[in-house]
């Protein structure tokens, strides 16, 4: 699980700077695996203004180029990239400087002829991606002499943890940030999912065409129809945010649902709804129904996957993969969204059998809160209508989130018997009660209540183990 420091505080209110942060996510049994300073080695490259671009006299690929980048006087630059024009902003190399993509060392230099004084920079020469095609393209306000790193983005370090199995609440960021919130680091931040209200009823329907025996598949569906979108390239701030964790941008819709899987552990998927036909119908594929999915591969299904389909075929892999006849592009103007809980073993069941992982499979196989549908889709909403624009209708539901709640009593003396280490009973219910549980204390027993995303907590010795690694291993 990755995710970057300014990501994190975006849920949680602290100071703390990045060792802290690390050192915390130790003590509380989130493993860290590393740490990217994606800023090290490129913090003396900075923004340049080309003022002009001239053809060279003696080479038809090459632009001479008078380069403002904030020093005493403009430098000259011959440039090889097909988009260097005059006016645009880009990131540059003084003389003297490391290229750390090409492993070379700037030296002022002669090109057919022409002095040339630094280097306009690729991302490729940046080490940032294996983008060569042409330089680095920036916004035209993108300030003249500023640090490329702080420009870009790229002075957010990315933390990479690994992640249990039972702790699939922490496959979004607001779930680490709760983790950290109850050691004190922090607070986590309340919620803003307020409801969006629609505008018109949605004309794509929902059934959930299963009988008792498999109802368990998918109980809990909640969709959405938005007209009128606008499918464009996202924003810098998210495309920045994806690359940094090793995901591709690839247009605002599919990047939305990346960001809420991330941020919140909320896989969503976004059905073009013109190519959707009639209503949507989740149930169970027939032996021998194929399905050619969004990574371009035809699946052959046999009786046990759960499958979202239409009036006509089979649309997606529930949990686990969208279909290609039904994706959105560029030319997508409705979408019907999909806000969905599938059954983990059925999931995992699909993923091994068809040999198919992603990160939705990842999420709901290990469990994902089944009470945060509803808030997810609004979340997913308001971020549709601020990017893409457009109008949405009433949320449609069918079925009911599955039964989860589980209540637990502790004996106080319990955390000291199991954990080896004396806790105050204020101390206790205060983990308890900022990790999502709530408690009401009866003597020396505390009689809690597990949160929706806590699955994976069943019985007494489960909750001394949340008060011990919050309270930190160190203290046993």
């Amino acid at each position: 699980m990755k995710f970057t420091l300014d990501w994190l505080k975006e849920h949680l209110d602290t100071d703390a700077t990045l060792d802290q942060v690390v050192d915390r996510l130790t003590m509380v049994g989130l493993e860290v695996e590393g740490v990217e300073n994606r800023a090290l080695g490129l913090e003396e490259f900075v923004i340049a203004h080309v003022i002009e671009a001239e053809q060279h006299p003696d080479a038809d690929r090459l632009r001479v180029c008078k380069v403002d980048f904030g020093g005493d006087a403009p430098v000259q630059v011959v440039c090889g990239a097909p988009n260097a024009r005059a006016g645009m902003k880009g990131v540059f190399a003084r003389s003297g400087l490391h290229i750390p993509g090409t492993d070379i060392t700037l030296k002022k230099a002669e090109i057919r002829g022409v002095e040339s004084n630094g280097m306009l920079l690729s991302e490729r020469e940046m080490g940032l991606s294996d983008e060569h095609d042409g330089i680095i393209d920036l916004d035209e306000n993108s300030p003249v002499g500023a640090p490329a790193v702080d420009v870009m983005g790229l002075n957010d370090p990315v933390i990479e943890i690994a992640i249990t199995p039972n702790r699939g609440d922490c496959l979004g960021v607001r779930g680490i940030a709760r983790d950290l919130a109850a050691t004190g680091l922090g607070t986590l931040k309340p919620l803003t999912a307020g409801p969006v209200p629609g505008a018109f009823e949605s004309p794509i329907k929902v059934h959930l065409d299963f009988d008792k025996d498999t109802a368990n598949a998918c109980p809990y569906f909640v969709g959405r129809y938005v007209r009128g979108v606008v499918n464009t390239e996202s924003p810098k701030w998210l495309k920045d945010r994806l690359l940094a964790i090793g995901l591709r941008p690839i247009s605002a819709l599919v990047d939305i649902t990346n960001l809420m899987t991330v941020g919140y552990n909320r896989p969503l998927h976004v059905f073009d709804a013109d190519k959707v036909e009639g209503d949507i119908h989740v149930r169970l594929s027939q032996s021998g129904e194929t399905l050619l999915a969004l990574d371009g591969k035809e699946y052959t299904l046999d009786d046990t996957v759960t499958v979202i389909g239409d009036d006509a075929r089979a649309e997606g892999l529930g949990g686990v993969m969208g279909g290609e006849a039904s994706g959105c592009t560029e030319t997508t103007v409705n979408v019907f969204v999909e806000s969905a809980y599938f059954d983990p073993i059925r999931t995992a069941h699909t993923g091994r059998r068809l040999n198919l992982m992603s990160d939705a499979r990842f999420r709901f196989e290990r469990g994902i809160d089944p009470e945060f549908l509803i808030d997810g889709m609004e979340l997913a909403t308001r971020l549709i209508l601020d990017l893409c624009g457009g109008e949405v209708s009433e949320n449609v539901i069918a079925g009911a989130a599955p039964v989860w709640q589980r209540t637990i009593e502790l004996r106080l003396d319990r955390v000291r018997t199991l954990g080896g280490v004396d806790i105050t009973p204020e101390e206790c219910i205060r983990i308890l009660e900022v990790l999502g549980f709530s408690v009401e204390r009866n003597g020396d027993v505390l009689k809690t209540q597990a949160p929706p995303w806590r699955s994976d907590i069943v019985g007494e010795a489960c909750l001394v183990e949340e008060i011990i690694r919050i309270n930190g291993y160190g203290e046993i």
